[in-house]
């Protein structure tokens, strides 16, 4: 089991965003568009205020015995 502190999930929600940011720039006609200009306006300030503090992940490897 591998948990994420808040920075690892500050990282992972940065990545996100640009990795947002970039597909806009390469897509910026895209039907989707609209939609993930939007989610960049508010995620970042609502990771912040409400879910930073709150929220993290963690990842299970799992097989069979």
């Amino acid at each position: 089991m591998v948990l994420a502190n808040q920075d690892g999930w500050d990282r992972y929600e940065a990545a996100k965003w640009l990795t947002m940011r970039r597909w806009l720039e390469a897509n910026p006609d895209d039907e989707l568009a609209k939609e993930v200009r939007a989610q960049l306006t508010t995620e970042p300030a609502r990771h912040v205020a409400y879910t930073r503090e709150y929220l993290g992940w963690d990842v299970f490897a799992l097989m069979p015995r």
